[in-house]
């Protein structure tokens, strides 16, 4: 998968699965908990392209959202 189409697909989950979570606003660590989720059930988002820590990646592309706080 392609790195833009990976950050498309895990921001737009982001709100169900906040809505999902209870989570209004969220923190680093609503974060850590959705990364979590990716990798027990959607680990095809996190199949994409490029070198790196993928909960890096996947943690800038939620701040850079403003889906999350840190």
């Amino acid at each position: 998968m392609m790195r833009e189409d990976a950050r498309r697909q895990v921001v737009a989950l982001w709100p169900a699965w906040a809505k999902a979570n209870n989570v209004e606003k969220g923190t680093g660590s609503d974060a850590l908990l959705f990364f979590n989720f990716l990798q027990d059930k959607r680990p095809d988002l996190l199949a994409f392209e490029g070198s790196g820590d993928k909960w890096q990646a996947v943690h800038g592309w939620l701040i850079n959202g403003h889906l999350v706080t840190d």
